[in-house]
């Protein structure tokens, strides 16, 4: 039975991880919800039948082995819950948007229970293999999926992604895969190439050539995929990573780095391939150039790794000379491709800078502890310096500083540290590709992905050992002539046993703080639990109002949806649209005081106000959404035109006063608007977002100021 419940157990964490791969790499928290409810009724019955086990036991004073680990394995698998634990207190301080503090809360709720799960099966017997064949099921998963998809034989819409600008596309084609993100994408793949690639490098000097294939065989793929997906940053954090390996590398044979020398050429080769056909081939010729670079390359590999391990030195000079060129064949090849790119067209590495500029000035206004989840999506609008696009921050540790400070960003720091430590002790080989995820996020928005975290989690529990209760000065409990005694580690066997009376209590006192871990388990999964089904509960009914023809029963639907999500703007819009303005206004104003400062709610209020008929309103929010989002052509051209059709029905209706102060609310929001329009294009700034003075706005200013020629001296 036992054996039984950690078999699902294993399982299920394999199905979570290649679930999250199915679904945008957990991308959108939308996706999440399905898997959080049924993962965390899994581990919610899974810890109330320990603690059943345990009560029974409990009755014999008999309990399973206990064991406290390390330092680091403790905060390793502590931080999770402690960053969940600073979100809570957002929420219930009352945070910059709940729905997007609610929304971390629960992805770290989540990556915490699936660490303590990961660490929990890799205790077991055979559980370092249950978690490398999740990481390897999840790597074949991602990469294959997107080589069939550039093969044209498995439709994936947005596998590929296409763009005409050279500065982000050298070929006009970026492979993205099952993630969508081609950044994100060629991270993924740099990391499972890098734990490849170590692995080879374990194998003993006299190993078999048929072992030495078999761990060979995915280089070509993960290395091709890497190349595809033309992500710089991926490619620096896979050189560095990789350096940094081979100089930790100690007496160990380099002859199968010539396999992965190549593997990297028959990869550069089928890019060159690939690129030049846009990523869009036929099935049968691209299939036929994967299988072809795919053997070629293993064939070249164990032909000069054959050369290495000869006897001869000379043979052996041949072989490393070999490797080189195929090393320095394939970086040409990469080079002449992209070339244009990589030297000439920095636009992206520009307006990162940008973004980090301000984000950091928006740090500054809450330091220490930030301003909840999603704070950068939320605000960047209204502390833009240019008019980028970028609801993404583009940096993992800036992202978390917004969001909780110094604070979280420390209990984050230290998380990578400690299983950076872990991965050092014990499996050194897999440090490098936890390096490319560590390296990688600084600079883009893996962080965001929830996949990127679930392997980040997975390759540390990876290097926890069976033996870790063994540590010296560890406390570990045994059974010796049917009574429970506890001793240090370390110490010999015959050491002294300590008297019976004293090894009860400590035996109860254990039994009490095991029984009130398993209900802080259940407490905590099934929080969370209740917490995914609200959320699902209120996204499900969102959607089925969208497909809804009927717009009694979309707002019948929204409604419900409101209910059980109250927090999401996005829903409250939608319903305010298909409401009376009197009830429109009641809905949006609940949903700004759950996202204060929301761009798209204030500008539906200014509208809202217009169609009121109350002039007050009407400047006020519209003057707060020109503040909340700087550089929106579409509304503040929108939002002048309702102001000068309201104080156009103020004056026919006789409100003259009430005329005067929107035309003159009007005015002055068109005056900034024509000087921030004016500043950008004197900047010649980065304009993703098209941003200028458009015709319409023109006609709304000069009849504005028409209007307020016309107005009387006094009503």
């Amino acid at each position: 039975m036992k054996r039984s419940v950690q078999g699902v157990g294993g399982a299920a964490l394999m199905a979570v991880l290649l679930i999250s791969c199915l679904n945008s790499g957990f991308y959108f928290t939308a996706d999440l919800y399905p898997a959080w409810m049924l993962y965390g009724l899994l581990l919610f019955f899974g810890g109330a039948a320990a603690l059943i086990r345990h009560a029974a036991a409990s009755g014999n004073e008999r309990v399973g082995p206990a064991s406290f680990g390390s330092v680091s394995e403790t905060l390793w698998i502590l931080s999770p819950f402690i960053l969940m634990t600073v979100y809570a207190f957002h929420w219930l301080l009352g945070p910059l948007s709940v729905h997007g503090t609610v929304n971390q809360l629960l992805r770290w709720w989540f990556y915490g229970l699936f660490a303590v799960s990961a660490a929990a099966v890799v205790r077991r017997k055979g559980g370092q293999r249950v978690l490398a064949a999740a990481w390897h099921a999840a790597g074949a998963l991602l990469c294959g999926s997107a080589l069939l998809a550039v093969c044209g034989v498995l439709p994936l819409p947005h596998a590929v992604v296409f763009s005409s600008n050279v500065g982000i596309s050298a070929s006009g084609a970026r492979l993205a895969g099952l993630v969508e993100y081609p950044n994100t994408f060629g991270m993924l793949m740099a990391a499972f190439l890098l734990e490849r690639l170590f692995a080879l490098l374990r194998h003993e000097p006299g190993a078999g050539e048929a072992r030495l294939l078999r761990a060979a065989l995915p280089l070509l793929p993960y290395a091709a995929a890497l190349l595809l997906s033309e992500s710089r940053g991926a490619w620096l954090a896979a050189g560095a990573a990789l350096a940094a390996g081979l100089a930790l590398q100690r007496r160990r044979s380099l002859a199968p780095l010539l396999l992965a020398a190549a593997a990297f050429a028959g990869a550069a080769l089928l890019y060159r391939q690939l690129a030049a056909a846009s990523l869009a081939v036929r099935p049968v010729p691209g299939l036929l150039a994967l299988a072809g670079g795919w053997a070629g390359s293993m064939l070249a590999g164990l032909g000069v790794c054959r050369l290495a391990r000869s006897g001869a030195a000379s043979r052996r000079r041949l072989a490393w000379a070999a490797g080189g060129i195929l090393a320095a064949a394939g970086a040409a090849a990469v080079f002449l491709t992209v070339q244009e790119r990589i030297v000439r067209n920095f636009g992206t590495v520009t307006a990162r800078g940008a973004m980090y500029r301000d984000a950091w000035r928006l740090f500054g206004q809450a330091p220490w502890f930030g301003q909840g989840g999603e704070t950068w999506r939320f605000s960047y609008r209204a502390v833009q310096s240019n008019p980028y696009v970028g609801s993404q921050v583009h940096s993992g540790y800036l992202d978390m500083l917004l969001n909780t400070g110094i604070l979280g960003t420390s209990v984050l720091l230290l998380m990578l540290a400690a299983a950076g430590v872990i991965l050092f002790r014990r499996r050194r080989e897999l440090l490098p590709a936890y390096a490319v995820f560590a390296l990688h996020g600084a600079v883009d928005l893996d962080f965001s992905f929830g996949v990127v975290w679930l392997l980040m989690f997975l390759l540390a529990a990876r290097g926890l050992s069976d033996q870790t209760a063994k540590a010296d000065g560890v406390l570990v409990q045994r059974e010796e002539d049917g009574e429970p005694s506890y001793e240090r580690a370390g110490k010999a066997a015959g050491g002294s046993r300590q008297r019976p009376q004293l090894a009860r209590s400590r035996h109860r006192l254990s039994a009490l703080g095991t029984a009130s871990l398993l209900l802080l388990w259940l407490g905590l999964t099934g929080g969370g639990v209740w917490l995914a089904f609200r959320g699902e509960m209120g996204h499900r009914l969102h959607e089925q109002a969208m497909a809804e023809t009927s717009q009694v029963q979309a707002a019948a639907l929204l409604r419900s949806s409101l209910e059980w999500n109250p927090a999401d703007a996005g829903t409250a819009l939608e319903l305010a649209r298909r409401l009376p303005p009197r009830d429109a206004e009641t809905v949006l104003k609940r949903s700004l005081s759950y996202s204060p400062g929301h761009p798209g709610l204030l500008f539906a209020l200014a509208d809202n106000a217009v169609r009121r008929g109350d002039a007050y309103a009407a400047a006020f929010w519209t003057e707060a959404g020109f503040r909340r989002d700087k550089y929106n052509a579409g509304e503040q051209t929108k939002s002048l035109e309702g102001l000068f059709r309201l104080a156009r029905r103020k004056l026919a209706s006789g409100s003259v006063t009430e005329a005067r102060r929107t035309v003159a609310a009007g005015l002055a929001l068109y005056d900034e608007y024509v000087r921030r329009a004016a500043d950008s294009s004197r900047a010649q700034v980065r304009n993703d977002r098209e941003f200028g003075l458009t015709r319409e706005a023109r006609i709304w200013g000069r009849e504005l100021a028409r209007l307020e020629r016309s107005l009387p001296v006094s009503e």
